[in-house]
């Protein structure tokens, strides 16, 4: 078990291979076991470290007032520092790939690049956002009602990341509901700002990817942040739904892999 004291917490984080590092940053309620399979798969090549967010499983919380993506990229760039990794590839998917977006905007000089899968990056079309959370709430709040937050995780996931609760066996889903403090968190985290506008501001090189299956706002998403960011190339994986690396491992592999070795 290895732990980074930083920024008012104890990170819990895995790291195996070596050379060029990447750093994996999981979504809601996830931890750094989720990024398993793909460490395994990259790990002869890389150097791979994956770790659990504040708040997740073995990582404490903290004496936190307010959660904020910022606040989690904070966490995330001192984790670069602290282990040497700079500058490093950054791997995110989901709430992750925002966290790993805006490490990519305040701490560029800490990336070599990222692969962002999905980012929730919701103000860039306002539109779809109200539309997706006029579903997600409604169902998240009965949810609660009936059976407290690890049920709302159960109707949060059905809604978002079908492909991927369907799959996963009961054990990883007690493993989620033991998350869902932190999901209602950041279900409660002020909104994140980034206009159309500030994207061509950001140089770093990107790879953004879709699933051909996913829901209306992460694909609108990722296609306005790939056409805004000037080096930022996206790849759809057909047939996935939201959680690509989980339901396409190979393609997303080669898809890092691919993009590592051309920085």
């Amino acid at each position: 078990m290895s732990v980074a004291e930083i920024n008012g917490t104890a990170l819990y984080y895995e790291d195996s291979g070596a050379g060029q590092p990447l750093l994996f940053i999981h979504g809601m309620c996830g931890d750094a076991s989720v990024w398993s399979d793909q460490v395994r798969r990259l790990s002869s090549s890389y150097r791979c470290v994956a770790y659990d967010r504040r708040g997740h499983t073995r990582s404490p919380l903290g004496d936190v007032e307010q959660r904020t993506v910022q606040l989690h990229a904070d966490d995330a760039a001192l984790l670069i520092e602290t282990l040497g990794l700079a500058p490093c590839v950054l791997v995110g998917s989901s709430g992750g790939a925002r966290i790993a977006f805006d490490v990519v905007r305040r701490y560029p000089h800490l990336v070599r690049g990222a692969v962002l899968s999905e980012p929730p990056l919701m103000a860039l079309d306002p539109e779809r956002a109200r539309e997706f959370l006029g579903k997600v709430k409604p169902a998240v709040e009965a949810a609660i009602a009936r059976g407290g937050a690890p049920a709302a995780v159960d109707a949060f996931f059905e809604i978002v990341c079908p492909g991927l609760w369907t799959a996963i066996p009961e054990a990883a889903h007690e493993r989620y509901r033991a998350n869902s403090p932190e999901m209602l968190g950041d279900l409660l985290m002020p909104e994140y700002q980034v206009a159309r506008a500030d994207l061509a501001q950001m140089r770093t090189p990107c790879l953004g990817i879709r699933g051909s299956e996913s829901l209306p706002i992460f694909r609108s998403v990722i296609g306005i942040l790939t056409d805004g960011m000037p080096n930022c190339q996206l790849a759809e994986l057909e047939g996935s739904g939201h959680v690509t690396y989980f339901e396409k491992p190979a393609e997303f592999e080669a898809m890092v892999r691919t993009f590592a070795e051309r920085l």
